[in-house]
């Protein structure tokens, strides 16, 4: 039976006990349908095969202990998929918090050539041969109490980490891959790492739209995607609850300059105009005076289709032949967008600009990598 951690004076007890150890697999469960932010619902900890402590962070109010255990650089940390719990950890915990030593089953699986989307369930079937109940999936962790059968579930996603990652971590030695995956691992130790995007910077989601655009419409698109980002953050609300993207993107072109205007948009939510309306249409105004700030960016001429495929399969080909060569996922290496991005930038010259592959990528690619790009795809 595990043990439930709902005060102060116990989480800290047991976090005492928790640093004694070499590594400490962690999981979380929450819930993220009604919020910006994801609700953290449960912590679960574990050090061995009869240790699991589930924490209640809806009752825990002093997060320090717990803090330190995380930035403990003697103890390894063990996650699947540390991509998901250590932001929202990071946000429950309340401060500058920096994870060190973290070992993440997921991306250790892909350096493994396991897969890149590899599930914790498939990964112990296929690597230890153990197949976990996973009947609570879809359940709701915020209720309280939990029920036996979530206790055990959320125990069950810990307990066998430790064994996992010594598997995975053993046949990573066996490819030589190890120094790769550990250098994977510092970006959780980064501050930009956890960084929110400024919200002056939301209107990036809609930039397949923006060469399209006039300056008016593209600084008031600007305008209004900051005013909604920060409100969601402001009213741990959902962007869709303030405005969708596709009313966002009529009010660009739009730019309503009264209430009576705006509520005769179609598809608005009287509602939310009640609301929001006043402050919509500040950002509209907004956006109107910023126009003449804006540079109208033309659309990006594209290659011809076939010619963009082409090269596109030569950029894949050597990154698969690369990968599989050192038993890495090529998702891992380099995504297909990502790929194509390059392409792109190559064909318009613009490569000192690209994204370009870092570190342990850049290594394994090689020159022949950068050399194509280089000479856009000449022989």
């Amino acid at each position: 039976m595990p043990i439930w951690i709902d005060t102060d004076e116990a989480l800290e007890l047991v976090c005492q006990t928790a640093s004694q150890q070499a590594c400490l697999a962690l999981d979380t469960e929450f819930v993220w349908e009604r919020t910006y932010y994801a609700q953290l619902a449960l912590i679960q900890l574990s050090w061995g095969q009869d240790d699991c402590v589930l924490i209640d962070p809806l009752r825990i109010r002093d997060t320090a202990p717990l803090a330190a255990l995380l930035e403990n650089k003697n103890i390894v940390k063990l996650l699947h998929e540390a991509a998901s719990d250590l932001p929202i950890l990071q946000r429950w915990c309340k401060q500058e918090l920096l994870p060190v030593n973290i070992f993440d089953t997921r991306l250790a699986a892909a350096f493994c050539g396991m897969g890149l989307s590899c599930s914790l369930n498939k990964l112990l079937t296929d690597v230890l041969q153990i197949t976990l109940e996973k009947g609570e999936t879809r359940s709701d962790w915020l209720q309280r109490p939990l029920s036996a059968k979530q206790m055990q579930y959320a125990c069950e996603d810990v307990l066998w980490l430790p064994q996992l990652a010594g598997e995975l971590k053993k046949k990573m030695g066996e490819l030589g891959n190890l120094s790769w995956f550990t250098e994977e691992m510092r970006q959780f130790e980064q501050p930009e790492y956890y960084a929110q995007e400024p919200p002056e910077q939301a209107w990036k989601r809609f930039a397949s739209s923006a060469p399209y655009m006039n300056a008016e419409s593209l600084a008031v698109l600007k305008a209004l995607a900051a005013w909604r980002e920060s409100k969601a953050r402001e009213l741990d609300r959902p962007r869709p609850r303030l405005l969708r993207d596709e009313q966002l993107l009529t009010l660009a072109e739009m730019k309503p300059r009264t209430a009576a205007e705006l509520q005769r948009l179609p598809a608005f939510w009287p509602k939310n105009i009640k609301k929001y309306g006043a402050e919509i249409l500040a950002a509209v105004e907004q956006g109107r005076q910023n126009q003449g700030l804006e540079i109208v960016v033309k659309p990006a001429k594209r290659l011809p289709a076939d010619l963009f495929r082409k090269r596109l399969r030569r950029l894949q080909s050597l990154v698969k032949k690369r990968a599989d060569a050192q038993g890495i996922d090529p998702v891992l290496l380099a995504t297909r967008k990502q790929l194509a991005s390059l392409v792109n930038a190559a064909a318009e010259q613009s490569l000192e600009e690209a994204n370009m592959p870092q570190g342990w990528r850049a290594e394994l690619l090689g020159d022949s990598f950068q050399e194509l790009l280089n000479h856009n795809f000449k022989e």
